[in-house]
């Protein structure tokens, strides 16, 4: 379980104040909608990534982070790890199996980056995004390191490739988490019929989006997508963590 594991070994701070604020992130986000995550896998991913946040991200940093920020990363790592399942379900065998373009195939630049230059002299992102740009490239340092497990990485290509795959689940740009080949693309339409246009359109979407708000890192009702995209072709079980044909994800 590789999210978890890594939830786990992050530091944290731990005294009144912060356990104070944790609880309160853990209470926001139970009470909102996450298709394919048990409420237990929320409070404990919540609670892990909070209490890292509110800790200044690395033993002995100052705590720059505001409730806004910290509530929007939180928030965005919930939504990258649903996709995580999905694309565990449904593409990364297509990525490893299929690509047309191997080693590389779409990792063949730094995707990573949310924010070059030209986008933001072009396209004026708000403060809030240009903060989360900002704290994803620190967030996919520590996680990288931690999933390389000391593999080379960024040999070519993207920084946070390595022989066997991408180290990166939680914190992919909205770029590297949305984006979909035309090989992909069409093995979803083949396998889930109409079914699959709506997620594979969000999808689309939300890869060429010019990012200018927070809210822009992720696309609306695209989870929920997969779920229906998942339960024309599943059967009517009611087993593992949020599939409707109780399918269950190896990070969940």
């Amino acid at each position: 379980m590789p999210i978890d594991g890594w939830l786990e070994a992050l530091p944290g701070q731990d005294d009144r104040t912060v356990n104070r604020d944790v609880t309160d992130d853990v209470a926001l986000f139970a009470g909102r909608d996450h298709p394919l995550l048990s409420s237990r896998t929320v409070r404990h991913h919540v609670s892990r990534l909070s209490a890292h946040l509110l800790g200044g991200e690395a033993p002995g940093a100052p705590n720059l982070m505001d409730d806004g920020l910290r509530r929007a990363l939180i928030g965005y790592s919930l939504y990258t790890r649903q996709l995580d399942m999905v694309q565990d379900r449904a593409t990364k065998h297509i990525c490893r199996d299929g690509c047309e373009r191997p080693p590389l195939g779409c990792c063949n630049r730094s995707h990573n980056v949310v924010f070059s230059l030209s986008d933001i002299m072009m396209q004026h992102p708000t403060g809030l995004a240009l903060r989360m740009g900002d704290a994803l490239a620190r967030l996919q340092a520590a996680e990288g390191s931690h999933h390389a497990h000391g593999a080379p990485t960024g040999e070519r290509g993207c920084p946070y490739l390595t022989a066997t795959g991408c180290t990166l689940y939680l914190f992919k740009s909205p770029l590297c988490v949305h984006y979909l080949c035309p090989t992909v693309a069409d093995a979803l339409n083949a396998a889930h019929g109409p079914e699959a246009a709506p997620f594979v359109e969000g999808m689309r979407r939300a890869a060429g989006r010019q990012i200018e708000r927070s809210t822009d890192f992720m696309e609306p009702g695209l989870i929920e997508a997969a779920v229906r995209m998942f339960s024309t072709r599943g059967g009517a079980g009611s087993g593992a963590e949020g599939w409707p044909d109780g399918g269950a994800s190896g990070n969940a």
